[in-house]
């Protein structure tokens, strides 16, 4: 078995990512709106986890979006909207796990809600892909300084 390039991990990242947006829009037009929000939050962690992926480090297994954050070196870009979205965002990754706190999301969770979520994961997802081509063009600007 071949070893995956730093591309290819990144790559492989943003597919999953896309592909959870991707159902969350689905799942927001039939209504299943607690869904749609878990998506959205699975596909920004993926995207971060791509993130952190372009300095060729290994993500941490957890959900928590501002930890990430902090582990892809964009904590401080982030605008404080962007911020507090990220927090609130956390608990759909974990809340709708357990029984108690599903129906608590369940209840806060509505069409509004899950537009508004959707809505701001995609513009995070876009915002942190072109954090990820800036990172890498860097790299490679760097990479080729060094070769001259």
């Amino acid at each position: 078995m071949s070893k995956m390039s730093l591309e290819e991990k990144i790559n492989e990242w943003l597919s999953i990512a896309d592909e959870d947006l991707e159902v969350a829009q689905l799942c927001y037009k039939n209504k299943k709106y607690l869904h749609c929000a878990f998506l959205c939050q699975q596909a920004v962690e993926k995207t971060i986890k791509a993130r952190i992926a372009t300095n060729n480090e290994i993500p941490y297994p957890i959900h928590d979006l501002a930890a990430l954050a902090e582990d892809a070196e964009i904590w401080e870009m982030l605008s404080a909207e962007q911020r507090l979205f990220l927090r609130a965002l956390t608990t759909y990754a974990i809340s709708t796990r357990y029984p108690d706190k599903k129906r608590r999301l369940l209840s806060v969770c509505n069409e509004e809600e899950s537009r508004k979520i959707l809505i701001s994961s995609k513009e995070t997802v876009l915002w942190l892909k072109e954090k990820i081509s800036e990172k890498l063009s860097q790299e490679k600007q760097s990479s080729e300084d060094l070769k001259k």
